[in-house]
């Protein structure tokens, strides 16, 4: 296992009892035993290793395989259930740097590919209240002491779909 695993794995180890800002560089030195310029040769900071960890671990399979948005939300909820403590800890919504703002991120990549209608600011801001939406949502459905179905939130997302984004006015 070269350095960069053996960081993923003691960052997804330590998320399960702490979240990302609780963490910080010099606890994962002294985890896997390297010294802080063989870190910096492989990340800039501890965020670029977080969205490296959750796109091998988690965002890697879901690209892969989703085709549109609702895919995409559909896929991401699988994954995310396998460990809900590890994601909600990696995405504290107050963090601007966290996977929470990044998690958004790709939901407007998808969004932005699928909305019919033409380009605006109007437009983007939607998609930006939209994708921060959902990914509220999802922290909302990992937070709850019994997930429901993935499912359900999907049809939750849908019924949250902007109407200023769908020329026809109807959700994806």
């Amino acid at each position: 296992m070269n350095t960069e695993r053996f960081l993923e794995k003691a960052l997804l180890e330590m998320l399960k009892t702490r979240t990302v800002t609780q963490i910080f560089v010099v606890d994962l030195l002294k985890e896997v035993g390297i010294c802080k310029a063989t870190f910096y040769k492989h990340f800039c900071d501890k965020y670029d290793l977080l969205q490296r960890c959750f796109q091998n671990a988690y965002y890697g399979e879901v690209l892969a395989h989703a085709e549109n948005f609702e895919q995409f939300v559909s896929l991401s909820l699988a994954a995310f259930r396998k460990s809900p403590k590890v994601v909600l800890h990696a995405m504290p919504p107050e963090d601007p740097s966290g996977l929470f703002v990044y998690h958004s991120e790709l939901l407007c990549g998808f969004l932005r590919k699928e909305c019919s209608v033409r380009e605006s600011e109007e437009r983007e801001r939607l998609i930006r209240v939209y994708a921060r939406t959902v990914t509220e949502v999802t922290v909302d459905w990992l937070s709850a002491p019994r997930l429901t179905a993935v499912e359900e939130v999907v049809r939750l997302v849908r019924a949250l779909y902007p109407v200023g984004l769908s020329a026809s006015s109807a959700a994806p």
